[in-house]
């Protein structure tokens, strides 16, 4: 039984081709298993953070709307005191200074904000 060089050399180079082929598919599942497990924890990280966030966006979300109110009494206010006509006149009364306080106090009272407070007088 001999085998001619042509075969033998088709033989091997079969042989290595499939040990390729093997080896890049091991590599592959690998790869993809590695992916999947990554995926797996990033998804985990995203439902605790969002379960975590939850609340904050909820007592957030209340707070806005209890500004809401307060601002559009403002606002209708300060429409009220620009469209006098005195208005470029450079003095502040009572009534300015209440308007400017209530805004104060109002952005004070919203609560679940990290930001500071605001000065008043």
């Amino acid at each position: 039984m001999t085998f001619s060089l042509r075969t033998v050399l088709l033989i091997a180079l079969v042989v290595i081709l499939l040990g390729i082929g093997y080896g890049e598919l091991r590599y592959r599942n690998g790869w993809y298993a590695h992916a999947d497990h990554i995926n797996a924890l990033a998804a985990d990280k995203r439902t605790k953070a969002e379960k975590a966030i939850l609340p904050v966006e909820q007592k957030a979300a209340q707070a806005s709307e209890e500004s809401k109110i307060i601002y559009r009494t403002i606002t209708r206010d300060v429409v009220k005191y620009v469209q006098d006509p005195n208005r470029t006149v450079c003095f502040f009364d009572d009534e300015s200074v209440r308007l400017r306080q209530r805004a104060i106090d109002a952005a004070n009272s919203i609560s679940g904000f990290d930001a500071g407070a605001m000065q008043g007088k």
